[in-house]
């Protein structure tokens, strides 16, 4: 059973208060993946293996996270996790055994990494929260384990430093221990030859934390590893914190989180290569394949730019990851950790990830002063060197659209541009730019809002047609394309440093003329002013006094033109039509709306109009409340009649009405309440209608609904609802066709609202009946009032004094270059018929014209300036 109860809070960006409704559930969490494949054996796995090549991990090992949940806002947590099924070993092990997980040589080999070879007098920063009392040690077990030259304090090569580049080191803490253990190896494993500086936050903040990363960066790391993030994903506050991560000439990289898909700060961040991660598994054959780690974050930024270099299409933001390495754990890492873990495991996350690809980067050499190198694997993929290894297959989670989620070809979120193959990805490669203009060939003019490409890089051209690229220095096939022109592209060579000029031009597609009539479809036929849209953009408006509008449309091509009546009261319709060589014809009438609202019509309605004026229920209607059984709960009273809260009537009606008030019922109260008519004989009617006032305030655990019975009751219809907060109050008149219920002898209709602590919704005025829009005897005058230098006058008033109660006013048309401002309309009786046009500031102007039944009259105004 589940138990509904309500809070109130004060809505981002509203004033008012909007209530919460909160289901409370008994559910069920199953720890999916924790268990399977461990059942088979009740001993724990050994944290060593015979000597061989590790091979396709395919049961999901219990683990566990190194660092709990954040003590508070502002806190990072580690993404070290180790495989609990894994017994720790200590001290350096026999010759003839290994560590569990993939150590140096198996890391090496699936990247490809020149590790024997390069990063000497490199320095790799790991950046983390408090202290590991025992990390030299350990990396010292490590490193003799795979054979790795020593890195200790003694030799230079290892150091361990405060956050304020001293020696007093934070409190110890054994899972932050172990995400320290899991860096230090990762670093060793991929650059032996690299020294490494361990920084320790002071605690697990961000300000402790960043301050960390500007300590390593001033001590001359030029490669910085974080391996932390919000387990919260990102806030807007995150913005004050870039400032930490922005070290232009250096490597940062960050892990992108081990929950699932989601951006996490500061993967996030601009100055930082976003590192994902992967399952690894090498073959039989000694090949390594890929796939997405279901653990891995990724997913599109709410706060951080999106970075020039990147050009995925479904996200307007940062994109996470840039980058990836393994992260699985079940396909994972051997790490030492005799302070937090009693010896050898298995670790994973995008922890090891993240210093496997800072590692990475200080194998390729140094990075360029000034650049951010978060942009070199992008450089790579433009000028389509091969050096990442595309991850194709594996997910993290479901999502929209779906690479943010899920392994594909080209860019992904979880996995980014790929793996290492190598570490050319990583290395810096000069710029040069292409600059020009693209202009259409036949008229000679410069095109705007062009796309202009080369590689993946892209462009648009501006108001003048000019564009420029900055791409890594190559030969690209540059190509502009805009809808309605053929592409040319061209080879143009980029040189480092240097300026090409590359004008390209635009030949346009044939084209054919589409040409038709908008007018009135319900009885009167008059020409409409209306605006024409192509299925392909394109728009046009018709003439306000002939209805006739013209398209130039591509030949060769399907088109669909939606067609809308600038003057309200009417229903869009949509024409279909093909465009060959030759011009095209295509008229169209446009019916009024339901609400029977147009110039020239009038409801006629044959049925009888209930009020609520009598402040008790009407004779023959019911009000039926249903009880959700639930204790502390009242369901009654439901609809009612004497306005308990005293509201005025802003449905439209007058005096009295009908009211559900879930706001008034209070906290304790849930409405499941039906008001119900009498039964209706529309025998008669064929095209019948429920009419109604309606002040609807919305709420976000309401409903509104209107049913129809043709049975007397028997059986429900429902034919118009609202459900939940709609933005606005939903207030006015309703109209709904009931075509289900013509010529039928037992018609009922209800109301039913659903809510608890909601807000209300008053009806009054019910109608059931037949309801026809029936055409008016008259025509239509249409025309300009401007001033005496021919501008438009918007807000000048026009009056028929034969009929003077049903003025208009002229308004502005910013979106018809054909038209200008000071337009007016009006539904005017046949025959000669005088008009006045006038406007504060000005003299008033009367004319005469002849009206004509079911035609348009253009009638113009020029006003002189009082004064």
């Amino acid at each position: 059973m589940s138990i509904l109860f309500s809070r109130r809070r004060k809505d981002r960006g509203t004033a008012g208060l909007r209530r919460v409704r909160v289901a409370v559930l008994a559910v069920a969490v199953v720890a999916a993946g924790l268990t399977a494949g461990v059942a088979a054996s009740a001993v724990s796995a050994s944290a060593v293996s015979p000597a061989s090549a590790q091979g396709s991990a395919q049961v999901q090992h219990p683990t566990e996270a190194d660092c709990g949940r954040p003590s508070g806002p502002g806190q990072a947590v580690c993404m070290a996790m180790h495989r609990t099924d894994v017994q720790p070993a200590k001290g350096r092990l026999a010759p003839h055994v290994v560590p569990g997980g993939y150590g140096p040589a198996a890391l090496q080999s699936a990247y490809a990494l020149p590790s024997a070879t390069a990063g000497a007098d490199r320095t790799v920063a790991i950046v983390d929260a408090y202290d590991d009392p025992t990390a030299e040690a350990d990396l010292a077990i490590y490193r003799a384990q795979y054979g790795l030259p020593v890195c200790s304090t003694a030799n230079g090569c290892f150091r361990k430093v405060d956050q304020r580049g001293g020696t007093d080191y934070p409190v110890a803490d054994p899972g932050w221990a172990g995400e320290i253990s899991l860096d230090l190896d990762m670093v060793s494993a991929v650059c032996p030859n690299c020294n490494i500086l361990l920084v320790e936050g002071d605690d697990a903040s961000f300000d402790s934390l960043g301050t960390g990363v500007d300590q390593a960066v001033a001590m001359g790391a030029q490669y910085v590893s974080n391996s932390y993030g919000d387990q919260n994903g990102e806030a807007e506050a995150d913005l004050d914190l870039n400032h930490y991560y922005d070290h232009p000439g250096v490597v940062v990289t960050a892990s992108t989180g081990d929950w699932g898909y989601g951006a996490v700060y500061p993967a996030t961040a601009p100055g930082v290569t976003a590192v994902g991660g992967t399952s690894l598994t090498q073959g039989s054959d000694g090949n390594w394949t890929e796939a997405v780690w279901n653990g891995a974050g990724s997913g599109c930024s709410r706060f951080q730019d999106k970075p020039a270099w990147q050009s995925d299409s479904g996200c307007a933001d940062r994109t996470v990851a840039d980058v990836s390495a393994v992260a699985d754990p079940n396909t994972g890492v051997a790490v030492y950790n005799g302070y937090g873990n009693g010896g050898w495991s298995v670790y994973g996350g995008t922890s090891a990830s993240a210093p496997i690809i800072a590692s990475a980067y200080a194998l390729a050499g140094a990075p360029q002063a000034g650049t951010n190198p978060a942009q070199y694997p992008y450089d790579s993929r433009t000028v389509g060197a091969g050096e990442l290894t595309d991850v194709t297959s594996g997910t993290n989670g479901a999502c929209d659209p779906a690479y943010l989620c899920t392994g594909v070809e080209g860019y992904d979120g979880p996995t980014g541009l790929g793996t290492p193959h190598g570490v050319g990805a990583f290395t810096y490669r000069a710029h040069g730019y292409i600059t020009g203009t693209v202009k259409d060939k036949t008229t000679g003019q410069p095109i705007a809002a062009v796309k202009v490409q080369a590689g993946d890089r892209a462009t648009t051209t501006d108001a003048k047609g000019n564009y420029d690229l900055d791409l890594p220095a190559a030969t690209y096939q540059v190509s502009a394309s805009a809808y309605g022109y053929d592409p040319v592209p061209v080879g143009v060579t980029v040189t480092a440093g240097s300026t090409t000029s590359q004008d390209l031009v635009l030949s346009p597609k044939p084209r054919s003329k589409v040409t038709g009539t908008v007018t009135d479809g319900s009885g009167h036929g008059w020409p409409l002013y209306a605006k024409v849209t192509s299925s392909d953009g394109e728009s046009t408006f018709t003439d306000p006094v002939s209805g006739q509008y013209s398209l130039n449309l591509l030949q060769g091509a399907d088109y669909t033109l939606h067609i809308a009546s600038v003057e309200s009261g009417y229903q869009p319709v949509d024409k279909a039509v093909t465009v060959g060589t030759s011009d095209v014809t295509e008229d169209a009438t446009v019916t009024t709306a339901l609400a029977c609202t147009a110039l020239g019509y009038q409801v006629a309605r044959v049925g009888a109009t209930q009020t609520f004026d009598a402040k008790k229920i009407p004779a023959g209607w019911k009000v039926t409340n249903t009880s959700l059984h639930l204790p502390g709960y009242d369901y009654q009273p439901g609809w009612v009649f004497n306005n308990p809260a005293a509201r005025s009537n802003d449905t439209g009606g007058k005096g009295n009405f009908a009211i559900v008030d879930s706001d008034h019922d209070g906290q304790h109260n849930i409405q499941n309440t039906q008001l119900v008519s009498p039964v209706v004989n529309l025998s008669a009617a064929a095209t019948p209608a429920i009419e109604f006032a309606s002040d609807l305030e919305p709420a976000v655990n309401s409903t509104a609904t209107v049913d129809v019975s043709i049975n007397g009751g028997t059986t429900w219809t429902n034919v118009w609802r609202i459900a939940g907060s709609a933005g606005v109050p939903a207030a006015g008149t309703v109209v709904v066709p009931l075509p289900q219920a013509a010529h039928k002898a037992r018609v009922q209709v209800r109301f039913g609202y659903t809510g608890q602590w909601s807000k209300w919704w008053a009806v009054d005025n019910v109608f059931v009946g037949n309801r026809t829009c029936t055409a008016e005897a008259g025509g239509l005058v249409a025309g300009q009032v401007t001033d005496d230098h021919g501008a438009g006058l918007n807000g000048a008033v026009v009056t028929s004094l034969t009929n003077p109660s049903r003025p208009t006013a002229t308004v502005a048309t910013p979106d018809d270059p054909n038209i200008g401002d000071g337009l007016y309309w009006l539904f005017s009786t046949t025959g000669r018929q005088t008009f006045t046009a006038t406007m504060d500031g000005y003299n008033t102007q009367t004319a005469t014209t002849t009206v004509s039944n079911d035609k348009t009259t253009q009638l113009p105004f020029s006003l002189q300036a009082s004064g």
